[in-house]
């Protein structure tokens, strides 16, 4: 059965299927972790597999079934409902109920079984979702994944992070939608280096907190695209819900530097589209913007000594931030090199305070 091995933040990853088109789409999907592939499965997850491990890996084993069988025959009558949004259901099953806790992803298309405390994740993929491969891989299977890492101490963080021509950190955050990957290209396109566009991760260090990138591509709205003919080179990947998954680390000369371990956050900046005319900076409270931050993060209420951890890893990479909310007009989408324009002046007034 053939599969892929990589490393994730330090944490060895197995994925294996019979389906040779599955570990294609999940090889393309993490492509920046250079998977290795095997046609022979570890025999458990205990094995090395291809990599040589120092610790135990993650272990994923996909299926494809034609249909997924009926709820009731998925998720145990034990399990408690904890999330539905969207088409996305999560179930946990408590430790008291089994031998360890175990949680259940259902989106209609795909369901997983997840148990942290193995490492392991099963999960069956119908043809409507193979049909959608970027939204199995960036989503569907993504949410399973990201549960296990924070069950091993690495957190997710729905940001952007973007370094600016002194060296210093910028990280976007914010809901879907509201502007994070439009604002990381548009400071690209400006001289600044993103280095992701939604999916960074968080763990303790040897010494302090460590922020580096989720390395994917950039998931940008065809509008932009379209509107920014700067941007005419980009390599495109997939095509999803009007947006398009584009080679944007190769684009912009960052790949080398998604590989880097950020131990201080400079700026953390909360874009919102307003549909105004013009862009606004304000000022916001460092407690209010890393609360923000945290609270963005899949699974951030889970497990509450994580949630704390978390907090505390957050607290020392960005305690000092200077915080912004940027209120996003139209004027940034008809020249976008004005977001880099209104930081810089920000960044500028920081630095002549701070020397004065």
């Amino acid at each position: 059965m053939p599969s892929i091995s990589f490393e994730l933040g330090g944490l060895p990853v197995i994925i294996t299927a019979r389906s040779s088109h599955l570990i294609e789409i999940f090889a393309d999907y993490f492509r920046y972790y250079q998977p290795q592939l095997t046609e022979t499965a570890p025999a458990s997850s205990s094995s090395a597999g291809p990599l040589t491990f120092t610790e135990p890996p993650l272990v994923i084993e996909l299926r494809t079934k034609r249909d997924l069988p009926p709820l009731e025959h998925l998720i145990p009558r034990t399990a408690e409902l904890l999330v539905h949004t969207g088409s996305v259901q999560m179930w946990r099953e408590a430790a008291s109920l089994t031998s360890h806790e175990r949680f259940y992803f259902h989106t209609g298309a795909a369901a997983f079984r997840v148990e942290p405390e193995r490492g392991s994740l099963e999960g069956l993929i119908t043809p409507s979702a193979l049909n959608l491969p970027h939204l199995l891989a960036n989503t569907y299977m993504l949410l399973a994944l990201l549960l296990l890492l924070r069950a091993r101490g690495l957190y997710h963080l729905h940001a952007a992070a973007v370094l600016s021509p002194r060296g210093e950190l910028y990280l976007l955050c914010g809901a879907q939608r509201s502007g994070k990957t439009t604002l990381a290209t548009a400071l690209g396109l400006a001289g600044w280096q993103p280095v992701s566009d939604d999916s960074l991760l968080l763990q303790a260090g040897s010494s302090t907190a460590q922020l580096f990138a989720l390395k994917k591509t950039f998931h940008l709205s065809n509008h932009v695209l379209a509107r920014w003919p700067a941007l005419e080179g980009i390599a495109h990947h997939h095509h999803y819900l009007e947006r398009t998954c584009v080679a944007a680390l190769e684009f912009f000369g960052t790949t080398p530097l998604a590989e880097t371990r950020f131990e201080k956050v400079a700026y953390l900046v909360l874009p919102q589209i307003t549909g105004g005319a013009s862009t606004r900076l304000q000022s916001i409270s460092a407690g209010e913007a890393i609360l923000k931050l945290a609270e963005q993060s899949i699974f951030f209420q889970l497990w509450s000594q994580h949630t704390q951890q978390q907090l505390n890893l957050l607290t020392q990479l960005a305690g000092t931030a200077s915080c912004y909310q940027l209120l996003a007009g139209e004027d940034l989408l008809a020249y976008p090199q004005r977001a880099a324009e209104i930081l810089e002046q920000a960044g500028e007034r920081r630095w002549l305070a701070a020397n004065s």
